[in-house]
């Protein structure tokens, strides 16, 4: 469906645990385009893409976190790549249909200060998340810029392969070690 399926919500997405919390390091977790909170205030109106490059694919939000004054609308823009996607408030306050057409829209105006999280519902394990900051609410972003220091970021899951992939190679040294251990002369027969 193309076109924009518009919502307006006094405090959209910024009344319970998401409005309090404003520490998005943990939020932005293992997220690989997360650059910190790009400034967009002074704009009535906010484009983010929803299938952007991240996240080894098209599975980001583009900008990933963005500031915005209160009363400005935010239109996520579907790219067409990474499949179909949704955009949901960790809150349950809006929640998008599940998507793949390039140029489809949805919308949402935010009246109030504070910290909105979304994310896309089958691909938030991958990291593709967002966050909204509303007005003048302070963040944290510890976990964005100055904790990754320009280095890879790496995931539990990414983490084990690569734990069981040094293990694999280097059980047959360890076995080897063993068999001289047992033998002190070595392999002689």
């Amino acid at each position: 469906m193309k076109g924009a399926a518009a919502a307006s919500a006094a405090a959209a997405g910024l009344s319970g645990p998401a409005a309090a919390e404003t520490d998005l390091s943990a939020w932005f977790d293992g997220v690989s385009n997360y650059d910190g909170v790009v400034d967009e205030t002074g704009q009535p109106e906010v484009t983010i893409e929803v299938g952007a490059k991240g996240n080894n694919g098209a599975f980001a939000f583009g900008p990933a976190a963005v500031r915005v004054d209160p009363g400005t609308t935010v239109v996520w823009e579907w790219t067409g790549e990474g499949g179909s996607h949704n955009v949901a408030a960790e809150d349950g306050s809006f929640e998008s249909e599940m998507v793949g057409e390039q140029g489809h829209t949805f919308e949402q105006t935010f009246e109030e200060n504070g910290v909105v999280k979304y994310a896309c519902t089958p691909h938030k394990p991958m990291g593709m998340k967002g966050a909204l900051v509303v007005g003048d609410a302070e963040v944290g972003t510890s976990g964005g810029e100055s904790d990754h220091g320009g280095g890879i970021s790496l995931s539990a899951n990414q983490y084990a392969i690569g734990g069981s992939i040094l293990l694999g190679l280097l059980s047959p040294i360890a076995f080897a070690l063993v068999l001289f251990k047992r033998d002190p002369d070595g392999p002689d027969r």
